[in-house]
């Protein structure tokens, strides 16, 4: 089963309103290479093309991140990855993707003296500035499985040709549609536990995929990262944990449009800055990476080698091939657990995902909104503030997170109405439970809002009382870190 993004099956012109703007800020494709696997030194670059290539980092680590463990169990595999340069005055992420294929040693045409085993096992990569996964992935397939049909090695004007012309292939079908990797898969396989999944990354915890094949590990980590809002455009700073360069430009919003969903997700620090300065992002983490789990804060990677996920770092351990999910830290399990709630808002998601879910990619898909990848990032998105909730006719993923960050944002407003620096004018004499649905029956993190606007009417004086003309309502019992909104606040 292919999990590419769905976006790569059209190749009608993109609306000029869908196209990416910081796409045209310098070149997509960066680079490409070949990675070779020498039985008696280990995998190494063969054939590239573009400067990036020779950056001495990424030159040492590349051939590791191309040729995954256990890439010889698949006759064709893909693996995605980030990379950071060393020699870059101002470094930043790249994106890469790899397609691995082998090949019978005694069907080559020209046979390399270095061939000394029964197969041969190459991988092309291609380097690019944004995670556009989805366009390329098609791209490379085809042109990793001609080269291999030429069973000659030895020529090259194939990958020549490919990185020539990619970078114009790409622009024209740069949308933001085509950044996404399909969710459905994730919904389908880890079900309610997938708003576990997103509790937990929110939080900022150590979060290990592991198992085969690599690209599905690797794809239900961009499709968790996809239901975050704008967070797959802000990928630039996750390739290291001492990136940082987005929090310098993050600042409070000053105004507020509440017909622009932009203006409304950002208005409560969306998106979140989760891979910035000590965080980072590893689709596919070698074991020559090891040393980044230690120290780091928080991480969310994947692996397909048992010695990383015996890492004593790991928060969770999430099983790409059967679906389980395994707490290291029990204190998490209760803070990301489902309420009740909870548990009944997922399952209509999980019901719409499976009533339209096909396991045989042969067969047509008979595709409406409801269910769709459309569908699940709307579930995430359109709370993406307090007043999206108002003015949304259904609650969707978009809508769980808006709520949450909304949570957060009331808590600390509360916080500071009980240490006397603000409040509620008598002129101002509207329910804040109104204005603020956040989903407190739907919302899981919102027990600090409760019990902090407790706290406040028990110590506040009889003055500060009648300013706030507030109720908690029905709210869940577990609390999100505020620290995650340090730009929104």
């Amino acid at each position: 089963m292919s999990f590419g993004s769905e976006g790569t099956s059209y190749s009608k012109k993109a609306r000029p309103e869908s196209l990416l703007p910081q796409a045209t800020q310098g070149p997509l494709v960066l680079g490409i290479a070949l990675v070779d696997f020498d039985h008696l030194v280990g995998p190494k670059i063969e054939f590239s093309r573009g400067d990036v290539v020779e950056d001495e980092e990424i030159a040492k680590i590349l051939p590791f991140l191309a040729l995954p463990d256990g890439a010889h169990l698949s006759s064709e595999d893909y693996s995605y990855f980030h990379l950071v340069p060393s020699t870059s005055p101002s470094p930043t992420t790249i994106f890469g993707i790899s397609c691995n294929r082998q090949i019978s040693a005694a069907d080559l045409l020209v046979k390399d003296p270095d061939v000394t085993r029964s197969t041969v096992q190459k991988a092309v990569v291609v380097l690019a500035s944004k995670p556009v996964f989805g366009l390329i992935r098609d791209r490379l397939g085809v042109i990793t499985k001609a080269l291999f049909a030429q069973r000659n090695f030895s020529d090259m004007s194939i990958l020549d040709d490919f990185y020539m012309s990619l970078e114009h292939s790409l622009r024209s079908q740069m949308t933001e549609s085509g950044l996404y990797m399909g969710a459905r898969e994730l919904v389908h396989t880890f079900r309610q536990r997938t708003l576990v999944l997103l509790k937990a990354l929110m939080l900022q915890k150590k979060i290990m995929f592991f198992g085969h094949p690599v690209e599905r590990l690797c794809t239900y980590q961009y499709s968790l990262v996809t239901l975050m809002p704008g967070l797959l455009q802000n990928l630039d700073d996750c390739g290291s944990p001492p990136l940082a360069a987005r929090a310098q430009t993050l600042s409070r919003p000053t105004s507020l449009k509440t017909s622009d969903p932009k203006s409304m997700m950002t208005f409560v620090g969306m998106p979140l800055d989760l891979f910035g300065k000590d965080a980072f992002f590893q689709p596919y983490l070698p074991l020559q990476q090891l040393d980044m789990l230690k120290d780091t804060q928080s991480w969310l990677c994947g692996s397909t080698n048992t010695i990383v996920t015996q890492q004593k770092e790991v928060d969770i351990l999430v099983n790409v091939e059967n679906g389980t999910m395994e707490f290291r830290d029990p204190k998490l399990e209760r803070i990301a657990g489902l309420t009740p709630a909870d548990r009944k808002w997922m399952d209509d998601i999980v019901r719409d995902v499976n009533d339209t879910f096909v396991e045989d990619p042969t067969k047509p898909l008979d595709m409406h909104f409801k269910g769709s990848d459309d569908y699940l990032r709307q579930k995430v998105r359109s709370m993406a503030s307090v007043y999206a909730i108002l003015y949304s006719s259904s609650a969707q993923f978009d809508d769980y997170i808006s709520a949450v960050l909304s949570s957060v944002k009331y808590a600390d407003f509360l916080a500071k109405v009980q240490a006397g620096g603000v409040g509620i004018e008598a002129g101002m004499c509207f329910e804040m439970s109104h204005l603020m649905p956040c989903m407190p029956h739907r919302c899981c993190f919102t027990k600090v809002i409760r019990t902090q606007h407790k706290t406040s009417m028990r110590s506040g004086s009889k003055s500060s009382r009648r300013r706030m003309h507030t109720k908690s309502g029905n709210v869940s019992p577990n609390p999100i870190s505020l620290t995650l909104l340090k730009q929104g606040k």
